[in-house]
């Protein structure tokens, strides 16, 4: 296994850092999660722009000003008559007025993991729905694995440890998840360019029996194969940079949603969309990158004795 496996070097071409980054993202192509988003940012530029506050535009629709706010964050699924009754009061042209109902009407469209609603927590379905849109994504995780990289096994394993699922049902949709969320992101015909940070910790940290922990290393080395893929390690005797254990940069074609970053908790996430709170935790990001992550290449030699290791 390890004597056959030839890794390319990440590719370093520059992307913007903040904002939308080139891509073919068209809107007619957004899912449901992405329409919604971008829907609500129509809506609350156009209110804005015209001068209406949010109470006008609720008095229009017969709603609160909390429905509004849900709706312009994407927070609840949109009504096509409140979608026309806006349309007309923000003075939308034709075009603009098209551009809003097919938005409208693909954001209420079913996601393909509503399946697995009863097996994901809410507050990381945002999450699920958008990694595939991107066209770049950056990741750091301190503990474990990151679901998007896990083998069956190690899922498996981090279901049972963490949530004390052990059985039936509730443990293979949870892990069947997790592998529908991996063809989804990186085997589409023009997948994200993706970025692993690592802490070293996570080669470290035993997850079920060695050959499990063999098993998701000799993974990472696949997926580290990819061309647009790299996983690069944090030593343990490296600069203290962040004290978050899990966070996500996403950044989206000009017609997507803006740029985001997730910061996972214990049980809850927040997604931080206004340009400066991106901007914090992006330089926070491109710190752990910079100054505390090995190279590529050193990553590959530590992440390769990490799998002699657990062969042994």
């Amino acid at each position: 296994m390890n004597g056959a496996c030839v890794s390319h070097p990440p590719d370093n071409t520059p992307l913007p850092l903040f904002g939308h980054a080139p891509g073919p993202v068209r809107r007619r192509r957004l899912n449901p999660t992405a329409a919604g988003i971008v829907l609500g940012l129509e809506l609350r530029g156009m209110r804005e722009a015209r001068g209406i506050t949010a109470t006008a535009s609720a008095k229009l629709i017969n709603a609160s000003v909390s429905k509004v706010s849900r709706l312009e964050r994407a927070e609840s699924p949109p009504d096509p008559r409140d979608i026309d009754i806006l349309a007309d009061r923000y003075g939308a042209t034709a075009a603009e007025r098209a551009d809003l109902t097919l938005l409208a009407r693909r954001a209420v469209e079913p996601e393909w993991f509503d399946r697995y609603s009863d097996y994901a927590a809410s507050w990381m379905q945002r999450l699920i729905g958008l990694e595939s849109e991107a066209v770049y994504f950056c990741a750091y995780e301190a503990r474990i694995v990151p679901g998007l990289l896990q083998s069956a096994a190690y899922a498996r394993q981090i279901i049972s440890d963490g949530l004390r699922v052990f059985e039936g049902d509730r443990l293979e949709q949870r892990v069947q998840l997790r592998l529908e969320r991996q063809r989804r992101f990186f085997d589409q015909p023009d997948p994200p360019r993706a970025v692993f940070l690592l802490d070293r910790s996570v080669l470290l940290r035993r997850v079920g029996t060695p050959q499990i922990m063999a098993e998701q290393l000799c993974r990472l080395l696949e997926f580290s194969d990819r061309p647009g893929v790299t996983i690069r390690f944090v030593p343990l005797d490296s600069s203290v940079v962040s004290n978050h254990g899990s966070m996500a940069h996403l950044r989206f074609g000009p017609l997507g949603p803006p740029a985001m970053v997730y910061v996972e908790g214990d049980d809850d996430a927040t997604y931080y969309v206004k340009p400066d709170d991106v901007e914090r935790r992006v330089e926070l990001m491109l710190r752990l990158s910079h100054e505390a992550a090995a190279s590529w290449r050193d990553s590959r030699a530590i992440l390769l004795d990490a799998i002699k290791r657990y062969e042994v």
